[in-house]
């Protein structure tokens, strides 16, 4: 913006020369109002525009109630727009930063939500954990991908140091979800489990058990107030189906092959999320899975001692080919065959 027209706009905002319009930030602790002008919020904003040139009361009044603001929050936006000063933002702290972004976000003013994210980007490495998490939930909600992106990158890489992290239970429900992607492969399917299984508690999604209705011992006045809150009824029901529709999504995401015996005892056997049907199902494919290893392993130690007998094979130099090659297709370790094994995994 030309110098001399963004010190025109600043004076104007000083004096509040021509103000034809309040905005009045309501508070628990009362109201905080702001003279402002038509024009320059209406040019900042589609949102504000349609509400002072439209047919809503704002338009004729001139005066806007918000309560999703915090006066400062507003006070630092309304600077924003009557000189678009970037270099300001640099001057404010990360949690202003953030409400600036999500100000501007709610009400269609992209530059103070871009500008936002630039310099949020600009000083991601120097955020703690409860600061890379709430910018995770903030990256959603502005829907940036870029910013989605860089701090689901950060977070991967320290996911064992934000483990149990208060912060990761206050994510909405799909950023929660996306989360537990994230950490795919840097958490153990247990550590995963374990944090699935914290958040359905926390926010109680499997609270709702079994379906309302009318029971064999009811009196035709229990039937009757029965049905006088069906509708409420029928609200819970719709809740409780699209929470366990989550918590089945949730659970879908882990792998239980992954499972140790002893881990899967310890966690998810002890759950009340899964049916014991469930539990079976899983357990079963575990054994399996640990009895073919052991098979694979008891098979390879008989092959490679009577490759390594010299009535087998007399040649020493294929012998030591065989020792030093890779211990499967897909696995760099070397199989030592020159000591018995003692590991038990």
């Amino acid at each position: 913006m030309n110098s001399w027209l963004r010190d025109s706009l600043s004076d104007m905002l000083r004096t509040n020369r021509h103000a034809d319009c309040r905005f009045i930030i309501e508070t628990s602790a009362g109201n905080k109002v702001f003279a402002c002008h038509k024009l320059i919020l209406s040019c900042a904003s589609e949102v504000f525009d349609r509400m002072l040139f439209g047919s809503y009361n704002e338009s004729t009044s001139g005066d806007v109630k918000l309560n999703d603001v915090e006066p400062k929050v507003f006070e630092k936006f309304r600077e924003y727009v009557y000189s678009y000063d970037v270099e300001r933002l640099q001057l404010y702290d990360f949690d202003t930063l953030v409400k600036l972004a999500e100000f501007g976000n709610k009400y269609l003013v992209e530059s103070i939500k871009d500008d936002c994210v630039r310099q949020l980007l600009y000083r991601k490495d120097m955020f703690d954990a409860d600061e890379l998490l709430r910018l995770f939930q903030c990256a959603h909600t502005l829907n940036s991908a870029t910013l989605i992106d860089q701090i689901s990158r950060d977070l991967k890489n320290h996911a064992k140091r934000v483990l149990n992290h208060s912060a990761i239970y206050q994510f909405g429900t799909d950023v929660f979800k996306f989360y537990i992607e994230v950490v795919e492969g840097r958490l153990s399917e247990a550590e995963r489990f374990n944090l699935i299984e914290m958040y359905i508690k926390f926010h109680e999604l499997d609270a709702f058990n079994g379906e309302p209705g009318v029971t064999d011992t009811e009196t035709d006045d229990d039937k009757k107030a029965t049905n006088t809150s069906q509708v409420a009824n029928t609200a819970v029901e719709a809740e409780g189906k699209v929470n366990a529709d989550y918590i089945s999504d949730l659970l879908g995401l882990i792998d239980f092959c992954k499972f140790t015996p002893k881990d899967f005892y310890e966690g998810p056997g002890k759950s009340s999320l899964l049916t014991m049907q469930q539990k079976y199902e899983h357990l079963y494919k575990i054994a399996r899975a640990c009895a073919h290893v052991a098979a694979q392993e008891e098979l390879e130690t008989k092959l490679g001692n009577c490759f390594l007998s010299s009535s087998c094979h007399p040649d020493h130099e294929v012998q030591r080919q065989y020792m030093n090659r890779p211990y499967g297709a897909n696995s760099s370790r070397r199989a030592d065959l020159s000591k018995p094994d003692m590991s038990f995994d």
